[in-house]
């Protein structure tokens, strides 16, 4: 296949005045599903495009199918001023569109240069593949978006943040007019995203049009010039970035205003111990944590990327094991160290990745929330369907958990609403202490409200919450206390109102 490749140096002649691209009445069903109804979209040269919606809104729809994974069943395409009909990746790529999906397509064992001229190598005398020339175009590639990867690396060995650098190395090589980003910082550090965003800003001033799809507020007023917002398949508003307040914003996506992100109904958490840690190590991370949560709190815990968050969430509930220290619930030391033991005491977890370690996908909403429970509806060694279901169905009710029939397929809940039924299915065994990491990650703005009112009376109920999280309004916002980790080891635990973002950061960088 023959691919004519940006050279370092080279600029792409944009046509400013006309569109990169434009998408007009698009339609999209699936079996029983309006995914999107007449949705317009226009992208200009130069500019970055937030787009946002909740989860269910029509967003991956409306990218897969600039990226030729989906075909639209209505409306028109238009690249550039004229009309283009996508069919399939390749014809989106040639087309000038680059889509960084969330799930980075590279090839792990490749090197970066390998990567970036993955559709059609560079040749010399004989039809011989120039390896030099590809190494140091890559080079060149990346002094251009002004950040360094050594392109002779095997790709599978870089971080997310220089994954997503080699993606955006290869739109440029592929003379990309249109680069969309999809929920790009989601696995990034404070300092990744800083410079994730000076990159993006370079590809704006190359004469690119960005589209930055995106759940967290802050990040859109942050880097976006225009936001497009949707809602249940249809375009609710397109506006500049300015005309926008959070509170605007949140209602154009969700159809209502929030009044206050971070409800507080629980009054002071009580002197009960109820989670005592101890001098605890694990082989490669955690050194000497020892700290205190309490029956009625929320505990929260910060800390950059590979900080030892997760891995402190792990070993609290006997997942991962220890080299020495002690945990106990109530009392009750966690011996002998494992999750059975964890469970049996009282300690549930909802964890960072609820879909490959949480949730099974493939079987309903109640056999997903009664998992951790089972025992409490077996009678004579079977399980008794009615007392499950009816079970199942209270905690419905009380979550108010969106899905059509308990017989539904959890995968096909959005994430909001596959949280609350993790949460269930702690809850149904009776806890005394939930761990919960990252508890909105991908997760719209209208069931974050929701998923925080529900930690609060969690706590409020009596629960010691132990919560990891890298988002910082989040931490503010809930926590009774906070708790910083840095390298493994826990380095400051302040009330919440002596907390500000600076001293919380200052003790994460140690």
């Amino acid at each position: 296949m023959s691919v004519d490749f940006l050279h370092p140096g080279e600029t792409v002649a944009i046509d400013k005045s006309v569109p990169a691209l434009e998408m007009r009445g698009i339609g999209k069903r699936f079996p029983g599903v309006v995914a999107l109804d007449n949705v317009d979209l226009t992208l200009e040269p130069g500019k970055i495009h937030a787009l946002m919606g909740e989860n269910g809104a029509g967003k991956s729809t409306l990218i897969k199918i600039m990226a030729g994974v989906y075909g639209k069943d209505a409306g028109t395409v238009r690249l550039r001023g004229r009309e283009a009909d996508i069919k399939s990746p390749r014809d989106s790529l040639k087309e000038g569109i680059k889509v960084v999906f969330q799930e980075i397509a590279l090839i792990a064992e490749f090197s970066v240069a390998e990567n970036i001229f993955l559709e059609g190598y560079p040749t010399g005398k004989g039809g011989s593949i120039d390896w030099k020339k590809i190494r140091a175009d890559a080079a060149a590639l990346f002094k251009r978006i002004g950040f360094n990867v050594d392109p002779a690396a095997r790709t599978g060995s870089l971080p997310v943040s220089q994954q997503q650098m080699v993606e955006i190395a290869r739109a440029l090589a592929h003379e990309a007019r249109v680069v969309v980003m999809d929920e790009p910082t989601s696995s990034l550090t404070p300092n990744e995203v800083s410079l994730l965003f000076t990159v993006i800003r370079r590809l704006a001033a190359l004469g690119i049009a960005v589209l930055y799809v995106s759940h967290k507020l802050d990040e859109v007023f942050e880097i976006a010039d225009t936001v497009t917002v949707l809602r249940d398949g249809r375009h609710v508003s397109t506006r500049p970035i300015g005309e926008h307040t959070n509170d605007t914003l949140i209602q154009d996506m969700i159809g209502r205003r929030i009044e206050n992100l971070f409800p507080r109904k629980r009054g002071a958490p009580g002197s009960k111990v109820a989670l005592s840690v101890e001098g605890l190590s694990t082989a490669k991370k955690l050194k000497d944590v020892s700290f205190e949560a309490h029956a009625g709190e929320v505990l929260g815990f910060f800390g950059l990327m590979g900080a030892g968050r997760t891995e402190l969430a792990k070993a609290i509930v006997g997942y991962d094991p220890i080299t020495s220290g002690t945990i106990a619930v109530d009392g009750s030391r966690l011996l002998p160290h494992d999750t059975h033991t964890g469970v049996r005491l009282g300690i549930g977890l909802l964890t960072e990745d609820r879909k490959s370690e949480g949730l099974m996908g493939e079987l309903p909403v109640y056999q997903n929330a009664s998992l951790a429970s089972l025992s409490a509806f077996a009678r004579m060694g079977f399980v008794d369907k009615a007392s499950e279901r009816k079970a199942v169905q209270d905690y419905v009710d009380r979550f108010r958990i969106r899905t059509p029939s308990l017989f539904q397929q959890v995968k096909n809940l959005s994430g909001g609403n596959q949280q609350k039924v993790l949460i269930s299915r702690w809850l149904m065994r009776g806890l005394k202490v939930i761990v919960v990491d990252e508890p909105t990650r991908g997760i719209d703005v209208g069931a974050k409200s929701e998923i925080f009112a529900l930690i609060d009376r969690l706590a409020g109920e009596g629960l010691a919450v132990v919560m990891m999280t890298s988002e910082m309004p989040e931490l503010l916002g809930l926590a009774d206390r906070i708790a910083v980790i840095c390298e493994g080891r826990l380095t400051a635990i302040m009330p919440r109102d002596k907390a500000t973002q600076e001293n919380i950061l200052n003790a994460a960088i140690g």
